[in-house]
């Protein structure tokens, strides 16, 4: 009995710091709904988190207790977890800039339509067509910022009969 509790001695730091992991990892997520600049700085403290405490304790566990394995293996953990955040950052500003630029060839080719009907001869066909400008401002959502564009809304309506 004196062994098990000799051993669990030993192994209440590893423990405790096992646990404060888990509580940040299942708890730091629900802050990261609340914009998308925050959540991305959430997750990658969450990640460096996580990451820096499991070298630490792989580094005391496979040290044999000391300090400094176990602040090797901190050292270690944090590196990995920074690197994880830099290539995670990096796909997520090359998703963006591709989604940016779809979006103004997007525009480039709304305009043209737009410019296209405008030039056509118009048919007397009972129906009045009228465009309408609108403005559509930037929004940030799901870690993607829209830019504030313009768009154009064709309504067509029966033309009004006078009746004389």
């Amino acid at each position: 009995m004196q062994r098990f509790l000799d051993s669990l001695s030993f192994s209440q730091p590893y423990l405790l710091g096992l646990l404060f992991m888990v509580v940040v990892v299942l708890f730091m997520p629900g802050c990261a709904t609340a914009s998308a600049d925050s959540a991305g700085r959430t997750r990658n403290f969450a990640t460096t988190a996580a990451t820096t405490a499991g070298g630490a304790y792989i580094g005391a566990r496979e040290g044999g207790g000391k300090a400094k394995n176990a602040a090797v293996g901190a050292a270690a953990g944090f590196v990995v977890g920074e690197t994880i955040n830099y290539f995670n950052n990096k796909a997520q500003r090359e998703a963006y800039l591709a989604g940016y630029e779809k979006g103004q060839s997007n525009a480039v080719k709304q305009q043209y339509w737009i410019a296209r009907d405008n030039q056509r001869p118009l048919l007397d066909d009972g129906y009045e067509e009228t465009y309408y400008e609108i403005d559509v401002p930037q929004t940030d959502r799901d870690g993607v910022r829209r830019e504030p564009t313009k768009r154009v809304i064709r309504v067509v309506m029966p033309k009004e009969e006078t009746g004389s």
